[in-house]
C-alpha cells in the first residue's frame, strides 16, 4: 500500500458516513485527535512506519489537509462508504490494457536461441500453429512440415524438444534400415496413424485417449522405445525419418485439423527431472490453432 493511500485513509476514518462535512471543521477534529491521542497514530501507520518523530506526524498532518481539500474538491470519496472502502476512480482514469504482443516466427533451422514468449510456426506449415516458449530453448527444425524447439542437453540434465509434424508413413522395422518406411504407407486418418504408431515393434505405447484441441480432435497416448540400441526407427516426413534414444519417450497428439493430420511430440528421455516433463507439458498445453 502507498503512502498516499495509508494518508486518504487516515482522512477518510474522520469522514465516517458524512463525506460532504465541512472541511475546516473535520481538519480541526484530525488536529485535535493526534495531539490528544497517540496511540491511534501508531496503529493506523505502524505496519509502514513502526518508528515516527516529530517531522513525520507534521508531515502526515500537512498531506492529510491537502488530500482532504483535494477529495472533497473533486467528490473523490463516495458517500456513505465504511471507513477502510478504496475508493472509486471514475472510468475515464482506469488505465488501458496494453495491446497483446505478436507472436514471432519459429525461425528456420537448428539451434537457434529463442527468447522466452509466443511463437508461430514458420513459413511451409499448412495450420497456423502458436504456443508459449520457456527461457533457454532453441530452434530444432529440420524442414518446412517437420519444425520444433527443443531443451538442449547439459551436464547435469539431457535433452528434451517439442515437434510439429506432418507424418507422411512410419518405418517397417525399428531396427531395421531406416529409409525402409510400410509399403502400402500408412493410411490417411488418425486412427490409421494412431494404430501405425503403437504398433512398431518394441515400442510401448499407452491406450490413446480422445482429445480436443480449439475444436478438432484427435488421440494422445505415450509412447516408449525399446532399450536396445539402433532400434529407434520411428516415422516419416517429407524431410526425414526420426530416430528415438533408446527408451525415450514421446507423448504425441494426433489431431485432424480440417483433413490436415497433424502431429504434436514431446520428447524427452527416462532420466528427465520433473521440473523438465513439467515445462514440455507447458508447451503442449500452450498450443493454440487456427486451421
Amino acid at each position: 500500500m502507498s503512502t498516499d493511500r495509508d494518508v486518504t485513509r487516515i482522512v477518510r476514518s474522520w469522514l465516517h458516513e458524512d463525506a460532504h462535512e465541512d472541511a475546516d471543521r473535520i481538519l480541526n477534529l484530525v488536529l485535535d485527535e493526534i495531539d490528544t491521542t497517540p496511540q491511534r497514530r501508531a496503529r493506523w501507520l505502524a505496519r509502514r512506519f513502526p518508528v515516527m518523530n516529530s517531522n513525520f506526524i507534521r508531515f502526515g498532518i500537512a498531506a492529510a489537509a491537502v488530500v482532504l481539500a483535494v477529495v472533497l474538491g473533486i467528490n473523490f470519496l463516495v458517500p456513505n462508504v465504511g471507513g477502510d472502502t478504496e475508493p472509486t476512480a471514475s472510468p475515464s482514469a482506469a488505465a488501458s490494457p496494453s495491446a497483446a504482443a505478436s507472436p514471432s516466427a519459429l525461425p528456420p533451422g537448428v539451434d537457434q536461441p529463442l527468447s522466452a514468449g509466443t511463437y508461430t510456426l514458420g513459413d511451409g506449415f499448412p495450420v497456423g500453429i502458436t504456443f508459449e516458449v520457456p527461457e533457454g530453448w532453441v530452434s530444432c527444425s529440420a524442414g518446412p512440415v517437420d519444425q520444433g524447439v527443443c531443451k538442449l542437453s547439459t551436464d547435469t540434465e539431457p535433452g528434451s524438444g517439442v515437434g510439429f509434424l506432418i507424418v507422411d508413413n512410419v518405418v517397417a522395422d525399428p531396427c531395421g534400415p531406416s529409409n525402409e518406411l510400410l509399403d502400402p504407407p500408412v493410411g490417411p486418418s488418425v486412427d490409421d496413424l494412431v494404430a501405425a504408431i503403437s504398433s512398431l515393434e518394441g515400442f510401448e505405447a499407452t491406450a490413446p485417449l480422445d482429445l480436443t484441441v480449439d475444436g478438432f480432435n484427435g488421440k494422445q497416448f505415450t509412447l516408449t522405445a525399446p532399450a536396445t540400441e539402433g532400434c529407434g526407427g520411428t516415422w516419416a516426413t517429407e524431410s526425414r525419418t526420426n530416430g528415438v534414444g533408446p527408451s525415450e519417450i514421446n507423448l504425441l497428439r494426433i489431431l485432424d485439423v480440417d483433413g490436415v493430420r497433424v502431429v504434436i511430440t514431446a520428447a524427452h528421455s527416462p532420466e528427465a527431472s520433473a521440473e523438465q516433463v513439467s515445462a514440455l507439458e507447458q508447451v503442449i498445453a500452450s498450443v493454440h490453432i487456427e486451421p
